[in-house]
């Protein structure tokens, strides 16, 4: 016997075209609820543990593509380090975070408690007077963060394409040396600009090549970067 479709339901044609998605690149986005009251304190922190540094780029990770100037970059084990109240509490939200994607892109299989997420690496940008990070990939991990601690200046109408500082993120297809036609037209938007706010919280998976363009404002940007693992706990 052959079971009605429920009032309402879409008929589904077995001789119409299905689409079947594949290796979809997602990219998410959380805002931080408790921004206003910790933010503040966390940017001053910041600034403090700047001023104990002499060289720009702490961390001496991949200098070749950041500039002499306009970029602090702090090392690389923030988060494993920090005993700063407000900063481990959206060290918490992170983690949270990234457990709710993991989670989700692997089809909510399992009971997310179960899910351990491990930070391999963390630290943090202060960036102006055109400071940039050009395009790379982050290795060693499966899902990255970016967080807005103090977005700067963002100007809502933008004179160019690449705004004032925005992170880019570029499409994994090699398209280059693509045959073009109508055909093919949907890939040819083969970058992702994520405007920044203060609180915004970015995840995206590691193999996205993307950077961070020029920035310059009466204000410093300020940007916690973070790589993770995640790992099933047994039963």
């Amino acid at each position: 016997m052959t079971t009605a479709p429920a009032p309402g339901a879409p008929v589904r044609d077995p001789y119409a075209l299905q689409p079947r998605p594949m290796w979809p690149s997602l990219l998410f986005t959380r805002q931080w609820q408790d921004s206003a009251a910790n933010l503040p304190a966390i940017a001053q922190h910041f600034e403090a543990l700047r001023a104990r540094e002499t060289a720009n780029i702490a961390s001496g990770v991949a200098t070749a593509a950041k500039p002499e100037h306009g970029l602090f970059e702090s090392k690389m084990d923030l988060f494993e380090t920090t005993q700063h109240t407000q900063l481990q509490s959206l060290i918490a939200f992170c983690e949270d975070s990234v457990r709710q994607v993991v989670w989700a892109v692997n089809g909510r299989q399992v009971d997310p408690a179960r899910i351990r997420v491990k930070f391999e690496d963390s630290w943090f940008h202060i960036t102006n007077n055109g400071g940039f990070h050009d395009a790379h990939y982050h290795g060693g991990c499966s899902w990255c963060g970016i967080f807005y601690v103090r977005a700067g200046d963002v100007p809502t109408s933008q004179p160019t394409f690449a705004g004032n500082g925005i992170n880019r993120f570029y499409s994994p297809f090699v398209t280059g040396a693509m045959h073009r036609d109508y055909g093919n037209q949907y890939l040819s938007h083969n970058l992702q600009d994520v405007p920044p706010r203060d609180g915004l919280l970015v995840l995206f998976p590691a193999y996205l090549l993307h950077s961070a363009m020029p920035y310059s404002g009466s204000q410093d940007r300020i940007v916690i970067a973070f790589n993770t693992s995640s790992h099933l706990a047994t039963q």
